[in-house]
């Protein structure tokens, strides 16, 4: 078994229709993401900005092959319950639906559907005495026809829209459809090439109307080429490379427009029976839009070894650390320069005594360093959980 289906595997278990329940606590020193000598008194009612809640799930995982074909459903209720600060306490509804389609053996792939419902995190969103919840939903239809025994065919459609309950200017309520199509090749090793072109257009369904004293359009276009690699360097290494370009257009105040460069590469590597490591470099290029800004670009260094301390126990420690630099110019006058570093530091161990249960505990240290006064920040993080299973 190796080390990145450890988890999983333990978690799957072999019965078709499993029931969940965990319990859980975490403790955030920092939950508002405040800078050192913030007022927290007049920002947030309190003199200490901590906070620990308190998480309880329902959920079922249904996972059955019929023939060809493949069913596959996860759905979630998690209650969210703040000691502190109790007008942020929700409940949320979460679920994953795929049916992994096989027509033939070469013609072959996946409807699905997800709903994610969190709470507004404080990095960015910077309301702290409201809660403000977002609801991520998406559906996408995907195929993919083998040529011969090394050409790939590929084409997908896919609908998603983002609604927080509370408006947001820099990442405003929308909804969405892309379609997109590709190329592959496989060799018998598992590497494996290939290019894949996406176009997709939006509609911001937050109130947005034309004209806009701030430059705020009510639709976008987004084109993203990519091209991925997979090399199988031995069977114990792999690495994964992709590099693209995004250009995202708005048709009414052009001034919005953007793009950039976007890339990842990605080894894993196994150096031993019970250890391994993952390192690797990311850069995304996304919409942020306010007064001062159409974009932000993130660079994230991260590496994340691993250990199979016994048959029924793993250990994760995770660093990264992120250059995140905000451009654009809507109004053609430059007011701002922002550069966000931030750096974690996580370890977490994962435990299952009996089939039945699995026990979870982490640590986590959070900084955050900014050209703008008033956005760095510094948090400890602790969480434990125990879930069942039957």
């Amino acid at each position: 078994m190796s080390l990145a289906s450890a988890g999983g595997a333990w978690a799957e278990g072999g019965q078709d229709l499993q029931f969940r329940a965990s319990v859980g606590l975490a403790h955030d020193s920092n939950l508002f993401r405040l800078p050192a000598g913030a007022n927290t008194l007049a920002l947030i009612g309190r003199d200490s900005a901590a906070e620990t809640v308190n998480l309880t799930t329902l959920g079922l995982n249904y996972n059955k092959a019929y023939s060809l074909q493949r069913v596959e459903l996860d759905v979630s209720v998690v209650k969210y319950s703040y000691q502190n600060f109790s007008y942020l306490d929700f409940s949320a509804l979460n679920y994953r639906g795929t049916w992994r389609w096989s027509y033939t053996p070469h013609l072959r792939g996946n409807l699905s559907t997800s709903r994610d419902q969190t709470l507004n995190n404080f990095v960015d969103f910077r309301g702290f005495n409201v809660r403000n919840e977002r609801v991520t939903t998406t559906t996408r239809f995907d195929g993919s026809y083998e040529l011969d025994a090394n050409w790939r065919v590929l084409a997908g459609l896919s609908q998603s829209a983002l609604k927080n309950s509370l408006q947001i200017t820099s990442e405003a309520d929308y909804r969405q459809t892309a379609l997109d199509g590709g190329v592959r090749y496989v060799l018998a090793s598992g590497s494996s090439a290939g290019y894949t072109l996406r176009s997709t257009d939006g509609t911001y369904t937050s109130n947005r109307t034309i004209p806009s004293a701030g430059f705020y359009d009510d639709r976008f276009s987004q084109t993203d080429n990519e091209l991925q690699a997979t090399w199988a360097i031995s069977r114990d290494t792999s690495a994964d490379f992709k590099a693209g370009y995004r250009s995202r257009s708005y048709p009414t105040y052009p001034q919005r427009n953007f793009g950039g460069m976007t890339g990842a590469a990605t080894v894993n590597w196994s150096y031993s029976p019970k250890a391994g490591l993952t390192a690797g470099w990311t850069r995304d290029i996304s919409s942020f839009e306010t007064a001062n800004f159409n974009h932000s670009q993130t660079d994230r260094f991260a590496i994340g070894p691993v250990w199979q301390l016994s048959p029924k126990a793993v250990m994760r420690v995770q660093l990264a650390h992120a250059v995140r630099e905000f451009g654009g110019t809507p109004t053609g006058v430059v007011t701002l320069q922002r550069r966000d570093v931030t750096r974690d530091a996580s370890v977490s161990v994962d435990w299952q005594p009996y089939t039945f249960l699995s026990l979870s505990a982490s640590l986590q240290n959070a900084k955050r360093s900014s050209s703008l006064a008033g956005f760095d920040y510094s948090s400890n993080m602790f969480n434990i959980s125990a879930q069942f299973t039957y």
